[in-house]
C-alpha cells in the first residue's frame, strides 16, 4: 500500500459514491472517501426526487443522461440491486410560443443522438394529457424514454460496489482544510485526521464552494432550498402519467404510487442550507400547480421534505480540474440533475484521473467557461 490515499473524495453522495465505485473499477487503490454525516447520501441525495431525463440543451449533457439510464436499467446486473428505474416519460409543457420556437434546435441535437423526444401540439397535448387545463398552452417537449429512479437503492448499491473493491468510506469526517503546496494539492485535514494524496475530487454538493475555498478556488455554487409534497391516495388523476413540469412556473408533479409528488423551484427562494419545510412553499407550490393541473384542488397534502439544489451560473454543473491547482477536480453544481448524472460523472472523474481521454466532451462543464464566457445557459431546467 502506498504512503498515501492515490485519492481523496469529498462527499459520500451519489456524485462521490460513483466516483469513488468507477475509479476502484479502474483499478486505483487506496481510495478514501470522507463524510462529514453519520452515513452516506444524506444531503441532496436523499431527498432527490430521483428523475431521469434525456432532454438537455447541450449534447454532453444529453450524453451524460443516456449513460445514468443505461446504467439504472442494468443495475440489477451491475450492482445486486434494482435501481427502482420507472419508464413514465417525460412532459415539458409552455404557454409561451417563443419557447416552443427556442426548443427546436436543441430538439434537432437530440435526435442526432438517439433520443426520441418530440414536440407536442397544444391539440395533442390536451388529446394524449387530458389533465392539463392551461387555456393558452403553446404545446409540449415529450421524452419517452426518461422515467424515476430510486436515490437510496442506487447510492447502496455503489457505497457497497465500492467497498467491495476496497474504498474506505470514513463518516462523521468533516473536511476542514485542505493544503497545497507548489500549485499542488498536498493534503485533507479533519478533527481526526491528516490525509496526505495528490489527488482530491470535490463532491460535496451544497457544501461545494466552502470545500473549494479551502484550496484557495474560487466556485460560484450556491445551495438553494427545493421543497417536495405528497398527497394522500389520489384517483383523480391518471394512474400512468409522466413527469409532468410546467417550464413557464417550474412547477412539477408525478405519480408516486397512489399519490401525487409536487414541487417547484421558487425563484424568490434565496440562497441558504435551510432544508426545513414550511407553509409558505407549501402553498407557493399548490398556488401554482393548481391553474394548470385544477383537479388537484380536492388532493390532501400528506407528506413533504426539502432538500438543496446545488446551483451553478448557468444550471450546468462543473466537471473536471481546476487550472492553476494540479490535483484538485469538481464535480459540483449540478442544478437539480445530480441523480441522473451521477454515473457519467463518476466515470469521467474516473478517466481523467486516469489520464484517459473522457468518453464524452466535457467542455461544457469546465470551470474556466465562467471567465472566458463561454458558458450557455440550459433551457431545460427546473
Amino acid at each position: 500500500m502506498s504512503a498515501f490515499p492515490q485519492v481523496v473524495i469529498i462527499g459520500a453522495g451519489l456524485v462521490g459514491l460513483s466516483t469513488a465505485y468507477y475509479l476502484a473499477r479502474e483499478g486505483f487503490k487506496d481510495i478514501v472517501v470522507l463524510e462529514r454525516e453519520a452515513t452516506h447520501a444524506q444531503g441532496s441525495s436523499g431527498r432527490s426526487a430521483g428523475g431521469v431525463r434525456l432532454e438537455f440543451s447541450n449534447p454532453s449533457s444529453v450524453r451524460f443522461s443516456q449513460f445514468g439510464l443505461d446504467v439504472f436499467q442494468r443495475f440489477q446486473d451491475e450492482f445486486g440491486i434494482s435501481a427502482g428505474f420507472k419508464p413514465c416519460g417525460y412532459l415539458f409543457v409552455t404557454s409561451r410560443p417563443a419557447t416552443i420556437e427556442a426548443l427546436r434546435g436543441p430538439l434537432a441535437m437530440q435526435h442526432q443522438l438517439g433520443v426520441p423526444s418530440e414536440l407536442l401540439a397544444a391539440d395533442e397535448v390536451r388529446r394524449r394529457f387530458s389533465y392539463i387545463d392551461l387555456p393558452d398552452l403553446a404545446g409540449a417537449l415529450y421524452g419517452p424514454q426518461d422515467g424515476v429512479g430510486d436515490p437510496a437503492a442506487v447510492a447502496y448499491g455503489y457505497i457497497r460496489r465500492a467497498r467491495e473493491l476496497g474504498v474506505t468510506v470514513r463518516f462523521g469526517e468533516t473536511v476542514t482544510g485542505i493544503e497545497t503546496e507548489d500549485g499542488r494539492v498536498t493534503a485533507v485535514t479533519t478533527p481526526h485526521s491528516r490525509i496526505e494524496t495528490r489527488v482530491i475530487v470535490n463532491a460535496a454538493g451544497p457544501q461545494a464552494r466552502a470545500v473549494a475555498h479551502m484550496a484557495g478556488v474560487d466556485l460560484p455554487v450556491l445551495p438553494y432550498r427545493r421543497s417536495v409534497y405528497v398527497t394522500g391516495a389520489f384517483d383523480a388523476l391518471p394512474t400512468a402519467m409522466p413527469m409532468t413540469l410546467d417550464l413557464d412556473t417550474t412547477s412539477y408533479l408525478r405519480r408516486e404510487g397512489r399519490s401525487i409528488l409536487l414541487g417547484m423551484s421558487d425563484p424568490d427562494e434565496p440562497s441558504s442550507e435551510n432544508v426545513e419545510t414550511d407553509r409558505d412553499a407549501l402553498e407557493k407550490i399548490v398556488s401554482t400547480v393548481l391553474p394548470w393541473v385544477p383537479a388537484l384542488e380536492t388532493a390532501a397534502i400528506m407528506r413533504g421534505w426539502a432538500g438543496l439544489y446545488e446551483v451553478s451560473p448557468d444550471d450546468t454543473a462543473i466537471i473536471g480540474p481546476v487550472d492553476g491547482l494540479e490535483g484538485f477536480y469538481c464535480a459540483n453544481g449540478f442544478s437539480g440533475h445530480g441523480f441522473m448524472h451521477a454515473p457519467a460523472t463518476g466515470r469521467v472523474m474516473a478517466e481523467l484521473i486516469a489520464g484517459e481521454e473522457p468518453f464524452v466532451d466535457l467542455g461544457p462543464f469546465r470551470l474556466s467557461r465562467f471567465q472566458d464566457r463561454s458558458a450557455t445557459r440550459e433551457q431545460l431546467v427546473i
